[in-house]
This record gives C-alpha cells, sequence and structure tokens, in this order.
C-alpha cells in the first residue's frame, strides 16, 4: 500500500475523531468500518472504525468554499439541479433493472437498480490474481435521494449521512484485486469483526 495513502487516511480518521465536538455525534448507533489491506510484500494494513454521528458532525462543521453547513456546492456542470432530479425520479421509479452495462475486452461496467439499492459492479481482466480487479458498490436509494434534497446547486451530504446511519448492516463498497482490497460496511458494531 502506497505510504502516502496510508498518511492520507490515518490523518482523516485522527482529525475526524479528535477534531470533532462530541455534541451530536451518536456513538451507539450505527458505525462506518473501512480495512484496506495491502496485497503486496509487505502486507500492511488500515482499519479504520467511526460512529456515522462523528461524521454527520464533520460534515455539518466544515466550512470551505464548496462545502458549508453539510452542504457540498457544485461547480457548473452544464446540467441543471432540476434536470438531475427529474433523471433520478425517473431511474428510481423505473423498478428492477440494469440501467447501463458496458463490455470490453479490458473490463466490464454494470449499474443497476435492486430493490432499494443502485448497484454498480466493474470487473476487470488482467494477468492473475493480482491483474484482476473487482468492485462492488451498494448505495440505498434513501441515501440518493437526501444527497438531491437541497437547494439548487447543492448536494446534501449531511442528510446523506443521516440517511446512511438508518441503513441496515451490510456491505456498501468492496474491491479486491490489484495492489490492494478494500472493504467499506456499515453495522452497529463499534470493531471491524469482519472476517
Amino acid at each position: 500500500m502506497r505510504r502516502k495513502t496510508v498518511s492520507v487516511v490515518l490523518g482523516a480518521a485522527f482529525l475526524a475523531v479528535m477534531g470533532i465536538p462530541a455534541t451530536g455525534a451518536e456513538t451507539t448507533g450505527r458505525w462506518i468500518h473501512i480495512r484496506v489491506l495491502d496485497r503486496s510484500e509487505r502486507e500492511e494494513s488500515v482499519r479504520i472504525n467511526l460512529p456515522v454521528g462523528i461524521l454527520e458532525t464533520l460534515a455539518a462543521s466544515i466550512e470551505a468554499d464548496h462545502m458549508k453547513g453539510g452542504r457540498v456546492r457544485l461547480g457548473e456542470t452544464g446540467l441543471k439541479p432540476d434536470q438531475v432530479r427529474a433523471m433520478w425520479q425517473a431511474l428510481r421509479s423505473s423498478g428492477d433493472m440494469e440501467f447501463v452495462t458496458v463490455e470490453s475486452a479490458s473490463e466490464t461496467v454494470r449499474v443497476a437498480r435492486s430493490g432499494d439499492y443502485m448497484l454498480a459492479r466493474i470487473r476487470s481482466a488482467g494477468d492473475g490474481d493480482k491483474g484482476r480487479e473487482k468492485v462492488d458498490l451498494k448505495v440505498p436509494l434513501k441515501v440518493v435521494d437526501a444527497l438531491l434534497d437541497a437547494p439548487e446547486g447543492e448536494l446534501n451530504l449531511k442528510g446523506a449521512l443521516q440517511r446512511l446511519a438508518e441503513h441496515d448492516a451490510g456491505d456498501l463498497l468492496t474491491i479486491q484485486g490489484g495492489a490492494s482490497d478494500v472493504r467499506i460496511w456499515i453495522d452497529s458494531r463499534s470493531t471491524a469483526e469482519d472476517d
């Protein structure tokens, strides 16, 4: 695992835990867990366990050019927020289906809706186990709803985290293969007992 990546992850975790006031940060609810395992000779690993409440407080407390009060201000994208919300509502109301499939010699990408989730699945071809990568992303629909529930030109990050805190336990993102394996999941335990 690259030292820069480890430094950034550890620094972010430290700042999140040490720099955020405890008020409003619920520690008995849902926990976000991040595990990164290096598949190289060093076999380093990083495990981060944070209550979702701390992330909500962090999102609400950051004041930057493009973020204030838990909302992220979008730049010029060429799409109007009303168009994005209308597209999302059309996707959301369409029921279970596969929206996008891209197949090539090097990878396959699928984006679908299944039940209460948007799913993205990427499979890349490569030489040997380290050359093949598998990415699975699972996002609850209610998290996307909350993210888009903001004034024009903004994303409601705090609201999305609040909906995520209501989410059942399970994987959100897994990446297997390549140089590192990554797993991000949510549950009600404060420890990363994932195996």
